[in-house]
Formats: structure tokens, C-alpha cells, sequence
């Protein structure tokens, strides 16, 4: 039986397939002679070295690894602010560490999370060796421990720091004044404002992110398409939109600004969503390969509240018309906390953090005594000193995402579905609404606005409420909280905040009767 190779099937300059091995070991001497003589004496020479060599010498390794990597050798710089500011956590690592560690812990996770992906594209050697592959290769052949392995190949092939620009992604959460910021970055655009030039930021407009939302809205079509299920897990951009998001001018965008060196700044609430999708979030944005995120840290007994009055706020209509019911804070909790409690500031950064697909992923405190956008730009930025400036001078949001309790508005809207208002709709109902509490206070029902009947959240989950708080804020936040007087003092804020975490008793007002005057006052 003779074997046939299985790699020289087909020469180009014969017409014979499938040689039998001594035919082509034949074509080979008389073909490369020389080749095959230079191979085996270079393969001879650098087996004999392996061997007899007790081990590279630090500067035989550093030559080795330069040789290795063909391209320029690459820096890491910190770009980020001190550590010394106490409303910045980092996620992942100890709170309040240096950015610097930031950056090159960021660095090594690059390195852990390529294993099916072609690491540095712009790098002339092979494309197909990961650098994991890479890694392994550097380890065993040069003896070296991991550590040092990664930190000769990262400044070889990873990312420049140094000149390198980013996207920075604020996630939100809801309720947390991402509303505030974009109405900043688009008024600020509008007014032909330079400080964000100045500072190498740039926004992408409707022009670049169309879809159903505008105005000060559109980086919220990016959040929507970065949904994985688009539509069907509640998004509002469907494929068609996102396609015209995908290859309109988008692209060209971020292609114009990343070869300027300009960073780009996308503010998106929704971007807190469990849903969204990482990995096209990378696809969507390249070519930046930095991509950063923040969110904004507020704590739940705050925050919970202020997300139910939004969300109810969204369902005035079906609430009137009867399609739905209308929950009161307490139910709201008690059906859906864990539901929200994934879109919480230490959630969403903690999702960001583990898929490993980011640079870095911070939380800025809410609770300190700088505003929102200060934090941001002057404390949290690096080298926004033109953006930060402009805000110190009076630059400011020209619309806050100021909520409102919808006590009153539950009421009435009860009142109405049970036949005892007539004339309500959509457009006036916070106007009823606050003349019913007027009138309940003129009249000494209630002694004041908040004096009605209450139902509040009971004390076993007001209590897991705090200890949670408590955890967060000793961990993410450590010198912070130890200045506002640690657990002591959360629990008195907690204490004087208990009455956001209780609702009007709608059921009991009602069933009494006391407000029936005023209604059929409302009815005349």
C-alpha cells in the first residue's frame, strides 16, 4: 500500500495529483535543496541554544519579546482623575483605588476575555495567534511566571493609553439625572458652545442616532438598539430603525472623531437595562476599542420612590381608561422590587464589570455635596478642564427630570373609575389632584398635605433595605461614608427619609366618604 500526502495534492507547475511521497520528496531536492538546508540548520541552531542554555538573561527576554511583536512598543498612561476623590468606586476593585491599577487591571482582562476573538488588529503578525496564544507561547518558552508575561505583552499590543480615545458610556440608571446631562450636552451644542471641542468630546446628534427619540433624546435610539430582543424585550427601535442607525452616518461619525483623537460621550438611561447586549455594543462602536462606563450611584430608599412616580407617570392613560391597575408605591414594591432592584447603579455596574468587555466601569456617588454635573466633568472626566470651567461659570441643564408624587393623582383617578368624579382626563389630572389636597387641607381633613391614612412597606424588608445600603456604601464608598458618620448615620437619614416608603391608604379614603363633598364639588 503506498500513502499519498495529503498536503501537496497539486503543484501548480505539474499536471499530476495526488504524488505518492517519494515522488515529491524528489520534486522537493530538486526544487529547494537550498531552502530545506537553511531551515533544518536555523531548526538545529535554536534547538542546541534551548537546550544548553540555563535560561535567557532580562535583556535576551526583553529582545525576545520586542522581536516578537513587530509593531512599535506601546505606553500606558493613567487618563484618570486621583484617587483621593472619595464619590468615585471603581467596580471590582477596591474602593477608591488608583485609576492607574484601573488601567492596567482593565488591561489584563483584555487579556483574559479574547479567547475567540483576533486580538490587535492593527498589529502586522499573525492575525490568528490570540493573545492568550500569545501568552502561553511567552511563558513556556522563556520560563516566566504569568504576571510578567502579560506585563511585556499588554504595552507591546494592547491599547495606548496615551493617545488612545475612548467612549465613555453613562448608563444611568434611571433617576439619576441622565435627563439633566443630556439636556447640558445638546443645549450646550445648540448654543455653539467650545468647551467641548476644546476638550476633544464629541456628541452624536439626531443626525447620527435617528430613531423615535429626539430632541435632547437620541443617544437613547443607540440604548434601544443595543436591546437584545429589540422590540420583543420592550424596546422602541426595531431592526429597520436600527439598521438605518447601523449603516448610516453613525459609522462615519465615529470613524471622523476616532482618527481626530476625540472621544465621544453617550448618555443613555436605558442603557441599564439586563437586556442589553454587550458584545454588539463592541460591533456598534468600533472602531474605538477604549470603551469606558459610568453610572451614578443613589440609594434605594431615595431612588425607589422616584423611579415608581416615574413610571406610573408613563401610565396615566391606561390607568384612567381602566386598562390597568393603578399599584400604590407599597404594591408596586411588593410585586416588583426585584424586578428593579437589576437596574440599581450597583447592578448595572456590576453587569458591565463581569461580561469584560470594558476598560473600566465606574460608579460616582450622588450623595456628595458637588451637583451632577460637576461631579462629572470636573471630578470624574479626565482633562474636561474647558467643560468644567463652563460649568463652574453658570453652563447649566435647561431641563432637570424633576419628578412628582402621584398620591392624589391614585386617588382621583380611583374616584373617577367608581363614578364619584365625572369630568377627568389625562390632561388635567395633577390639576385635580392638587385641588382635592388644597381642599382636604382648607377644609382640617387632613392636617396637612401628607396627613392622610398611610400603608408603609413593613419593617422585616425595611430593614434589609438598610443593611443593603449599608454594604454598598461601606464598600464602594468607604471614606465617604465614614465621614457622614457610617452606619450611625445612615440609619438616621434612613429614619428621616421612612416616610417616602409608605403610600396613601386610597381604599380607606374612600370607603369613608370624607372626600365626597369635594368631589361633587369638582363635579359642578
Amino acid at each position: 500500500m503506498r500513502w499519498h500526502c495529503c498536503i501537496f495534492s497539486r503543484h501548480p507547475n505539474t499536471s499530476l495529483p495526488h504524488r505518492p511521497m517519494a515522488t515529491i520528496l524528489a520534486f522537493l531536492r530538486r526544487e529547494a535543496r537550498v531552502q530545506r538546508i537553511l531551515i533544518v540548520a536555523i531548526l538545529f541552531v535554536s534547538s542546541l541554544q534551548f537546550f544548553v542554555h540555563d535560561g535567557p538573561t532580562s535583556q535576551e527576554y526583553a529582545d525576545a519579546i520586542h522581536s516578537f511583536h513587530s509593531g512599535p512598543t506601546r505606553k500606558r498612561s493613567v487618563l484618570s482623575p486621583s484617587s483621593d476623590i472619595a464619590n468615585v468606586s471603581s467596580v471590582g476593585a477596591a474602593a477608591n483605588a488608583s485609576h492607574a491599577n484601573d488601567n492596567l487591571a482593565s488591561s489584563s482582562l483584555i487579556l483574559e476575555n479574547t479567547k475567540n476573538l483576533v486580538f490587535c488588529g492593527h498589529c502586522s503578525y499573525d492575525l490568528h495567534n490570540t493573545c492568550n496564544e500569545r501568552l502561553k507561547f511567552v511563558m513556556g518558552r522563556h520560563h516566566v511566571p504569568e504576571g510578567k508575561a502579560r506585563e511585556d505583552l499588554i504595552p507591546d499590543c494592547g491599547i495606548d493609553y496615551s493617545s488612545e480615545p475612548y467612549v465613555l458610556l453613562h448608563a444611568g440608571p434611571h433617576k439619576t439625572g441622565t435627563t439633566s446631562i443630556q439636556s447640558f450636552l445638546y443645549h450646550s451644542l445648540w448654543k455653539n458652545a467650545t468647551f467641548l471641542d476644546e476638550d476633544n468630546f464629541a456628541i452624536p446628534t439626531f443626525d447620527e442616532l435617528p430613531g423615535r427619540f429626539g430632541e435632547i433624546g437620541p443617544m437613547l435610539n443607540f440604548a434601544h438598539c443595543m436591546i437584545a430582543n429589540l422590540v420583543k424585550d420592550g424596546g422602541q427601535m426595531n431592526m429597520a430603525m436600527c439598521n438605518k442607525l447601523r449603516f448610516g452616518t453613525f459609522p462615519h461619525f465615529l470613524e471622523k472623531h476616532h482618527n481626530q483623537s476625540h472621544h465621544v460621550l453617550i448618555v443613555a438611561e436605558d442603557l441599564d437595562r439586563v437586556t442589553i447586549d454587550h458584545k454588539r455594543m463592541l460591533y456598534y462602536l468600533r472602531p474605538y476599542r477604549r470603551l469606558r462606563v459610568v453610572v451614578d450611584y443613589r440609594r434605594q430608599h431615595d431612588w425607589l420612590p422616584s423611579w415608581y412616580n416615574q413610571i406610573v407617570d408613563l401610565y396615566t392613560v391606561k390607568y384612567i381608561r381602566g386598562e390597568a391597575r393603578y399599584p400604590s408605591f407599597v404594591e408596586w414594591i411588593d410585586e416588583r422590587y426585584n424586578e428593579f432592584r437589576q437596574v440599581h447603579a450597583i447592578e448595572v455596574a456590576t453587569r458591565y464589570r463581569n461580561s469584560g468587555k470594558f476598560e473600566s466601569v465606574d460608579i460616582l456617588n450622588m450623595h456628595d455635596d458637588v451637583s451632577l454635573l460637576e461631579d462629572l466633568f470636573c471630578n470624574y472626566v479626565p482633562f474636561a478642564n474647558a467643560t468644567c470651567q463652563g460649568i463652574i461659570d453658570g453652563a447649566k441643564s435647561t431641563r432637570p427630570n424633576i419628578g412628582r408624587t402621584h398620591e392624589y393623582e391614585r386617588l382621583a383617578t380611583k374616584a373617577f373609575l367608581r363614578g364619584k368624579i365625572r369630568n377627568y382626563h389625562t390632561a388635567i389630572a395633577p390639576k385635580v389632584a392638587e385641588q382635592i389636597k388644597n381642599a382636604a387641607v382648607e377644609r382640617g381633613i387632613f392636617k396637612d398635605g401628607d396627613a392622610y391614612p398611610k400603608i408603609c412597606l413593613n419593617q422585616t424588608f425595611l430593614d434589609q433595605l438598610l443593611q443593603t445600603e449599608m454594604e454598598q456604601e461601606r464598600k464602594y464608598f468607604p471614606k465617604w461614608y465614614e465621614s457622614q458618620g457610617g452606619d450611625e448615620g445612615l440609619r438616621k437619614e434612613f429614619e428621616n427619609a421612612k416616610h417616602k416608603l409608605c403610600s396613601m391608604d386610597d381604599e380607606k379614603v374612600l370607603a369613608s366618604g370624607v372626600l365626597d363633598p369635594i368631589f361633587e364639588e369638582l363635579n359642578k
